[in-house]
């Protein structure tokens, strides 16, 4: 089993801030919500609250305990949650009068729990107001293939690691999930195996959490997280597709950046991962049948998603010679009707390297033409401002 270990980076944790009077209670909801693996508990008084943010480390959800209502007669509340501006604030407490009410919804309180509350009920009311307010910041960044060997796992893998090479931080909130269960070349490529038995979790989706993704992740020191196993069978079983959109539910949900590796296979979850893209790249050769199959897949993208959609297409192992290629960027554009087509070099030892040293090619020769390449373009249509 791939089991997380201490060196390795964890998994992105939301902060939320538990202000209350009562320790005990404290500790009951700061240990339940971390149980999920996800969340981070900071934990204080509610004089902590009434002082505002912190600069630092401001969370994502509130959870303010009013008592039976001694904290909303408090002059300083008014102010202190203008301070807090629209992070969302879940209420406790015991009984309240009605003009206790009345305060509570002058502070546009994003939801309310009287206390004794069951737990179910908290981590319902979090969920609910979390996925409101971080997780829709999520970007999906998937990469796609014209043609067999075309080098979108490759570009993927690149990419992945361009994200999480900007910091400790962003190493944490990227992943990279593979949906080419027939080989998942993203594990392979890295020499990284789960031995972690899926057989239950395919047949049962529901039963995959927060808490699972933990377990079947594998992840290198450092960098990024990647989801990838072999089950060539998957497309073809019935919970299939369940399974696919839960795990990329939850990859959404508890990461910043999610990089597709998505094979150009027909499969029930192919239009979907598709048209919720925010980029797509479509890697392509230069030759005629490579190119007769991205035109028909940028076709195919364009009427999926319609004119908005931000479709890179990178024409790969580009020969930079005088007629070592077919086709100029000027015939491409045409082809495609399409300005600004990326391309990248040919590298076959680099790659070679790569491959049987099991790293990426960036670490076996960050200098590289073909390295050079991807990070201009990445730069470019990742670390752009929103287009």
């Amino acid at each position: 089993m791939n089991a997380p270990k201490p060196a390795v980076l964890p998994t992105r944790r939301k902060r939320i801030g538990l202000y209350s009077m009562d320790l005990q209670l404290r500790r009951d909801v700061a240990t339940r919500l971390e149980a999920l693996a996800i969340y981070d508990v900071q934990t204080a008084d509610t004089e902590a609250f009434l002082k505002g943010p912190p600069a630092d480390s401001r969370p994502g959800l509130v959870i303010l305990d009013v008592g039976v209502g001694e904290l909303l007669a408090d002059p300083r509340i008014v102010e202190a949650r203008a301070a807090w501006g629209d992070v969302p604030l879940i209420a406790l407490s015991g009984e309240l009068t009605s003009e206790h009410m009345r305060n509570l919804v002058r502070l546009n309180a994003a939801d309310w729990l009287h206390r004794p509350f069951d737990g179910k009920d908290l981590l319902a009311s979090v969920t609910f107001h979390d996925s409101g307010s971080e997780a829709a910041k999520s970007r999906i960044i998937t990469f796609i293939a014209a043609s067999g060997g075309a080098g979108a796992t490759t570009m993927a893998l690149a990419a992945a690691d361009h994200l999480a090479a900007k910091s400790s931080e962003r190493a944490s909130a990227t992943c990279l999930v593979d949906l080419d269960f027939q080989s998942a070349n993203c594990s392979v490529y890295l020499n990284l195996f789960s031995e972690f038995d899926m057989d239950g979790i395919i047949a049962h989706p529901e039963r995959l959490d927060v808490e699972l993704m933990d377990v079947i992740k594998l992840t290198r020191n450092p960098g990024f997280t990647i989801y990838s196993f072999e089950r060539p069978e998957l497309p073809f079983e019935l919970s299939g597709p369940d399974f696919v959109y839960k795990l990329l539910d939850l990859a959404a949900y508890r990461f910043d950046e999610v990089v597709i590796d998505l094979p150009n296979v027909e499969t029930p979850w192919q239009k979907s991962v598709l048209s919720t893209s925010d980029e797509i790249f479509i890697v392509f050769e230069l030759n005629i049948a490579s190119l007769r199959q991205a035109k028909r897949l940028y076709t195919k993208i364009r009427e999926l998603r319609g004119n908005k959609s931000n479709i890179t297409l990178v024409a790969n192992k580009h020969k930079r010679k005088l007629f070592g290629n077919h086709f100029s960027r000027r015939e491409l554009e045409k082809v495609f009707k399409a300005p600004h087509i990326k391309s990248v070099s040919l590298d076959i030892p680099l790659l070679s390297d790569a491959l049987n040293r099991a790293l990426l090619p960036s670490e076996v020769h960050a200098r590289a033409r073909f390295n050079k390449d991807l990070k201009l373009m990445f730069r470019e249509r990742l670390d752009a401002p929103a287009r």
